[in-house]
């Protein structure tokens, strides 16, 4: 990549409001081409930290993360009420949003999930159980609209089955709130190649987020799902059954 001053500076003011470690060593290590670069363009690396609004003595100065210390944030948010999510956490310009980024690393987590684990919290319940409402509904959505993720109904139920239940809530359908997040449904749907195990994996990730899964509720809200379930099993009910879901009228 041939860096520019304006790209140099935009990426590490993105890296700090991230709460990245931007002394000097942890970035060579992680960072080199846009070391050298700031280096080159800016006369030495910290000049290029400070053009870009950074105190360097802090950068210096940041304290390591820790296991302990990010797991004692993550209780802590847990004891106030916070929303633990990811993209929540990652929204925050706190030091829990910074343990989030930090717990990243492979020398602590790895992963939030793992993170959350060891803090004694199960992943899948506080994504299951995200506070959703339709200002958050339509963020998480514009926000993967300009990222380019995949925004079709499959991509989503499998990626965040928590999003695609609390859009069908709010706003009564999945395209209603693509529309109100201005986005053409049309555009991002995608043809899906299905198989048995997808269409398995679709209904049980649809059953953990608290989805409808009667015939006609299926066939209205997932209906790509649901003709991939008729096509392969004879039946939705034979789908349904063979994923293991015991549904009661």
């Amino acid at each position: 990549m041939h860096w520019t001053k304006d790209e140099i500076v935009a990426a590490l003011k993105k890296l700090h409001a991230q709460g990245r470690d931007l002394s000097y060593n942890a970035m060579a290590r992680r960072r080199q081409a846009l070391v050298s670069a700031a280096a080159y363009h800016f006369g030495s690396y910290r000049k290029a930290v400070e053009k870009a609004g950074v105190d360097y003595a802090e950068v210096t100065r940041r304290p390591r993360w820790t296991k302990p210390k990010i797991i004692v944030l993550i209780k802590a948010g847990k004891r106030k009420g916070d929303d633990l999510h990811w993209s929540a956490v990652t929204r925050r310009r706190d030091e829990l949003g910074r343990a989030a980024f930090a717990s990243l690393q492979p020398r602590l987590f790895g992963s939030w999930d793992r993170a959350l684990t060891a803090a004694g919290l199960d992943a899948d319940d506080v994504n299951r159980y995200r506070k959703w409402d339709r200002a958050s509904i339509l963020f998480e959505l514009k926000g993967r609209h300009r990222a380019k993720d995949p925004l079709n109904s499959g991509a989503i139920q499998r990626d965040d089955p928590g999003l695609h239940a609390a859009a069908v809530r709010h706003f009564g359908s999945y395209d209603a709130a693509l529309k109100g997040a201005r986005i053409d449904p049309a555009k991002v749907r995608e043809r899906r190649r299905w198989d048995k195990p997808e269409v398995l994996k679709s209904l049980k990730a649809a059953k953990r987020a608290g989805q409808k899964l009667s015939d006609s509720a299926v066939r209205k809200e997932s209906p790509a799902l649901y003709g991939a379930a008729v096509r392969l099993f004879g039946s939705f009910t034979a789908a349904r059954t063979a994923a293991g879901i015991k549904f009661t009228r």
